[in-house]
């Protein structure tokens, strides 16, 4: 039996295509015209989640090993918790074992993993003493820490090619370049000149 050529409606299926088919009153070139701006923002999107990651990830490790220790991921006398430890086991292995570097070993760290660190349980073994000094300027931890859950769940859908047509992308975007600010001008000053999430908003299609 041959089978017939693969459609591009077979190939995105109607399961994924549903919540555009559904703003879209089941027109599908809209509905597809909607995926590809869908597409296009999410990729948007990640270049400067990318610049935010990187930033605040350096900007956590640095304020860390300069009140801890160059080796407070991997010290026997981590104050980190049993959960971040095997976290760090994980990304320690992938980075290539014990004689990975300090960088190699950052550069394996989940985005969750920076997050955590900003929640209660740290408030008292790292914020205090040493990620508070991450920061241009005081920041609160705890709207800091929901500020940035915002921004992983963001992540996660683009990573996992997720509709987010239907969020406030807008805010979603204010939210990045506060953030960024405020682990230091020039990254949030480089988001924002480099950004191509503004124009592609402008051209979001009217369902």
């Amino acid at each position: 039996m041959i089978r017939d050529p693969w459609t591009i409606h077979a190939l995105l299926s109607p399961a994924r295509m549903h919540p555009y088919l559904a703003v879209s009153a089941g027109d599908w070139p809209k509905a597809l015209t909607l995926y590809d701006w869908n597409t296009s923002i999410s990729s948007a999107f990640f270049e400067s989640l990318h610049y935010l990651e990187v930033g605040l990830r350096n900007a956590l490790d640095g304020a860390a090993k300069e009140r801890v220790g160059d080796d407070w991921l991997t010290s026997d006398r981590s104050r980190l918790t049993k959960r971040s430890r095997a976290v760090v086991a994980i990304a320690r292995s992938r980075a290539g074992g014990t004689t990975a570097s300090h960088g190699k070993v950052v550069a394996e760290l989940p985005f969750g993993f920076w997050w955590s660190l900003l929640a209660d349980e740290y408030n008292r073994r790292l914020w205090q003493p040493a990620l508070r000094h991450a920061f241009d300027g005081p920041v609160r931890r705890r709207r800091l820490h929901a500020e940035l859950n915002e921004m992983r769940r963001l992540r996660n859908r683009i990573a996992h090619h997720e509709p987010i047509h239907g969020r406030d992308l807008a805010q979603d975007h204010a939210r990045l370049l506060d953030i960024a600010l405020r682990v230091g001008r020039p990254l949030g000053d480089h988001i924002a000149e480099t950004s191509r999430v503004p124009q592609l908003l402008a051209s979001k299609p009217v369902a």
